[in-house]
């Protein structure tokens, strides 16, 4: 008798999706949940919806007969559209709720973590900090003693020539030596620590500051978001602005 090997589960499929599996997936499960709210909300309301895109099709305002039936399939329009807003309203609530649930869990656990990570963080940049204004001032103490033996150097080479004409050639001074390379500290588990250079800015004068990124897209994106905020509440004059009125159609 030859014995028919069942085929194995990869590591894609949903557990659940199985036979016998008490429910589907949980994509499915929110489809299924969606559909059922919208014949709730409203029985029939796909097909009428498939109906009010025909018209839509269909529609034409010529004079003002027609028009008025627009206004008429408009308000059809906005009521399905309501009525698929309030069943998704209804399917996902309890999907949202889950989610808040999942996000509450984490942050019990990730906020501590990431308040003790500031914390350990915190505790090493003070140190580099510290250790970075000890480098710093042995390197102003080097340049301060090169500064001082070439000053001493001109001065002897100034003296020694001072009863003959000929002039006295001073070198120009050397280079300043490159900074040395910040210590890496290396932890028992393979962690590494070093002092990254970073640069801060804070805004003293916006107006001055404002030339500077005036050409930056994020900034214009944000300048015409404040514009037409300002013009829908009832600004009508700003300077660099055009600013005009427009007719758009208007149901109720």
């Amino acid at each position: 008798m030859t014995t028919i090997a069942a085929p194995r589960r990869t590591e894609t499929e949903n557990p659940r999706a199985v036979m016998g599996g008490n429910r589907p997936p949980l994509d499915v499960e929110a489809r299924f949940a969606f559909d059922e709210a919208l014949e709730a909300t409203k029985p029939g309301l796909r097909e009428r919806i498939d109906q009010l895109l025909a018209a839509s099709d269909r529609a034409s305002a010529t004079d003002e007969e027609s028009a008025g039936k627009c206004g008429e399939l408009v308000k059809q329009i906005r009521a399905a559209a309501k009525a698929v807003d309030d069943a998704h309203t209804t399917a996902k609530g309890p999907y949202l709720a889950a989610g808040r649930a999942v996000d509450a869990a984490k942050s019990e656990l990730r906020g501590p973590l990431d308040t003790a990570k500031g914390k350990v963080e915190a505790k090493q940049t003070q140190f580099l900090r510290e250790q970075e204004a000890i480098r710093q001032a042995e390197l102003r103490r080097q340049r301060e003693a090169e500064e001082a033996r070439r000053r001493e150097e001109a001065e002897r080479a100034a003296a020694e020539h001072a009863s003959t004409a000929a002039p006295v050639e001073v070198a120009p001074p050397p280079p300043p030596a490159p900074e040395p390379e910040r210590q890496v500290i290396r932890g028992d588990y393979g962690a590494t620590v070093s002092g990254q250079k970073v640069w801060l800015s804070q805004v003293e004068d916006y107006e001055v500051a404002f030339i500077a990124v005036a050409n930056n897209s994020k900034v214009r994106e944000a300048i015409d978001t404040a514009i037409k905020a300002m013009v829908r509440g009832g600004v009508h004059e700003i300077t660099g602005v055009r600013i005009w009125s427009d007719v758009k159609a208007s149901n109720r």
